[in-house]
C-alpha cells in the first residue's frame, strides 16, 4: 500500500532499539537465536535495518560468522551496502549497544511496534477498500478479521519451551491419570468412547463422519448437551445446517426424550407428563452454557473469530461444527483455480489450528462420499475407510480422532439390529481404535449407552 510520505514518518518504531540489536548481534552471534526466535527482520521499520538483519541471520544460519566485514561483503555482492548506508553505517551500529544490554526489552519493543504498524496498515487499507465504489462490505469485514487474527497469531506466539518447562505440568496429569484415572478429557457420558479416549482432549481436532441420515447431528448434539449439562462445562455448537429453533426442538426432544414429530407437528398431543418432562428439560438446557451460531453462510474466518470472542467474553471449553463441508473459505485463503478439495484443506487445518490456539476439543460433523456403500454389499452394509471423508484426503491428515457412524437398519430395514448404531473409531493419533456400539432411540434423536462391560482397547 502506498502511504503518503506524513503517514509514513509517523508510524510507530523503535529506532534506538533497533540499532541496538542490530549491534548487539554484530558483537556477539549468540543473540541471533534469541532474536530470530521472537522477531524476524520484516519487523524491524527502516528498510536499511531489514537488509542488514537478514543478511546477519542468512550468515549466521549457514555457519558464518557475521561482523561488520562479512555482512558488508555479502550485501555488496547483492548490490545493497550503498542502500543501507555503506560500511561506515554498519560500524556505527556498535557504538549504540548498551555496555550491559538488556535484550529481551529491545526486542519486546521492536515487536510491539511492528504489530502496532502492522494494526494501522490493516486499518488504512480498510479504509482504502471501503470507498472503492465496488465495495463490499463483508468482504471487507473478512478479510480484516483475518489481518487482526494474523496479527494476533503472531503478537501471542510462544515459540519454544523447555523440557523443564514442560515436565512438572506433565507429570502433574500423569499423577493425575494414575489416582483418579481422569486424563483431563471433557467426558461424552458415552462410557466405552470415553474409556477408549480419555474424553475429547483440548487441542485435539476430532470428526464424527457419516454418510447422510446417519444420525451425526443427533449424535453431536447429544455429547454437547452431556458436556454442557451434566458436566457444567461451556459449549459452542455452529449449526450451518440448521436453524436454532430446530436445534433447540432436538436437544428438547433427547433430553425430555418425547417425541420430536409430537413436538414439532404437534401429533400427537404431548400428554401431561411428557409436557413435565419437556418444562423440566427447558429449564435444564436454559442453565446450561449452551451457545448456538446458526448462520446459513459462516467462512472459517468469521468462525474463528466468533469462538475467540466466545472464550474471551463467556469462556469456551470444546466448540462443535455441523457440517464441516458447509463451511466456506474466503478472502486470502482461497484462489480463483482452487477446487473445493482444496478449499476444505484450507477448512480443516484452520480448525485444527483453532483446537491449538483455544486449547480447546474442536468437533467437526463430515460427510462421506458414497464408497462405502459401493465398497461394501447389502447385508454386510458399507465398508468404512479414512479415504471416504468427502472432498478432501486433508482431513484424515490433520484429524486427531476420526469416527465413523453407522446404523444398520438405514441400509437393511429387516436388520436384526434395529436400534442400534456403530461408532467406528478409525483414527486416534494418541490412542487405540476400535468399535462402540450404541443405542439409537430414533423417535428421540437420542444415543444411549448399551450394556457397558469391561473391554481392553489396547
Amino acid at each position: 500500500m502506498s502511504l503518503s510520505p506524513d503517514i509514513n514518518k509517523a508510524l510507530p518504531h523503535d529506532g534506538l532499539a533497533e540499532r541496538a540489536i542490530l549491534g548487539a548481534m554484530l558483537i556477539d552471534n549468540r543473540y541471533t537465536s534469541e532474536v530470530f526466535s521472537k522477531i524476524n527482520s520484516d519487523d524491524f521499520y527502516r528498510d536499511a535495518h531489514k537488509k542488514i538483519a537478514a543478511a546477519i541471520n542468512r550468515l549466521v544460519s549457514e555457519g558464518t560468522p557475521a561482523d561488520t566485514i562479512t555482512v558488508s561483503n555479502l550485501l555488496d555482492k547483492e548490490k545493497e551496502l550503498k542502500f543501507v548506508g555503506g560500511y561506515d553505517y554498519l560500524n556505527s551500529l556498535l557504538d549504540g549497544v548498551p555496555p550491559q544490554i538488556n535484550i529481551e526489552e529491545y526486542i519486546e519493543s521492536v515487536k510491539d511496534r511492528s504489530a502496532l504498524r502492522q494494526l494501522i496498515l490493516a486499518s488504512l487499507g480498510v479504509i482504502q477498500s471501503g470507498v472503492e465504489s465496488r465495495a463490499d462490505t463483508k468482504d471487507i469485514l473478512e478479510k480484516l478479521q483475518e489481518d487482526l487474527i494474523r496479527i494476533a497469531d503472531i503478537e501471542f506466539q510462544a515459540g519454544f519451551r523447555s523440557t523443564s518447562e514442560i515436565m512438572e505440568s506433565t507429570l502433574d496429569l500423569i499423577r493425575n491419570i494414575q489416582e483418579h484415572g481422569d486424563s483431563g478429557g471433557l467426558k461424552t457420558e458415552f462410557y466405552e468412547l470415553d474409556a477408549m479416549t480419555g474424553g475429547f482432549q483440548k487441542g485435539d481436532f476430532i470428526v464424527i463422519a457419516a454418510r447422510p441420515s446417519m444420525g451425526k447431528t443427533a449424535l453431536g448434539l447429544n455429547i454437547a448437551l452431556n458436556i454442557a449439562v451434566k458436566h457444567q462445562k461451556s459449549v459452542g455448537f455452529f449449526s450451518i445446517e440448521m436453524s436454532r429453533s430446530q436445534i433447540m426442538m432436538r436437544l428438547l426432544a433427547t433430553e425430555a426424550e418425547v417425541s420430536m414429530s409430537a413436538l414439532r407437528t404437534g401429533r400427537p398431543h404431548l400428554n401431561n407428563s411428557e409436557e413435565s418432562a419437556v418444562k423440566l428439560s427447558a429449564d435444564k438446557i436454559r442453565n446450561a452454557r449452551l451457545f448456538i451460531d446458526d448462520s446459513a453462510s459462516l467462512s472459517i474466518v468469521e468462525m474463528k473469530s466468533r469462538a475467540r470472542r466466545l472464550k474471551m467474553e463467556k469462556g469456551l471449553d470444546i466448540v462443535f461444527i455441523d457440517y464441516l463441508q458447509l463451511v466456506k473459505v474466503t478472502g486470502e485463503q482461497i484462489r480463483r483455480s482452487d477446487s473445493r478439495a482444496q478449499e476444505v484443506a484450507v477448512i480443516s487445518a484452520a480448525l485444527k489450528e483453532m483446537a491449538k490456539e483455544l486449547d480447546i476439543p474442536v468437533v467437526a460433523m463430515a460427510q462421506l462420499n458414497r464408497s462405502p456403500e459401493q465398497r461394501g454389499g447389502r447385508k454386510e452394509g458399507p465398508r468404512y475407510q479414512l479415504s471416504d471423508l468427502k472432498e478432501s484426503g486433508a482431513i484424515e491428515q490433520d484429524a486427531d480422532v476420526v469416527m465413523f457412524l453407522h446404523r444398520e437398519d438405514q441400509f437393511d430395514r429387516d436388520s436384526e439390529r434395529k436400534g442400534e448404531a456403530d461408532l467406528i473409531v478409525a483414527k486416534q493419533r494418541n490412542g487405540p481404535t476400535g468399535k462402540i456400539v450404541l443405542a439409537y432411540m430414533d423417535k428421540f434423536t437420542k444415543f444411549k449407552n448399551m450394556a457397558y462391560g469391561s473391554e481392553d482397547y489396547t
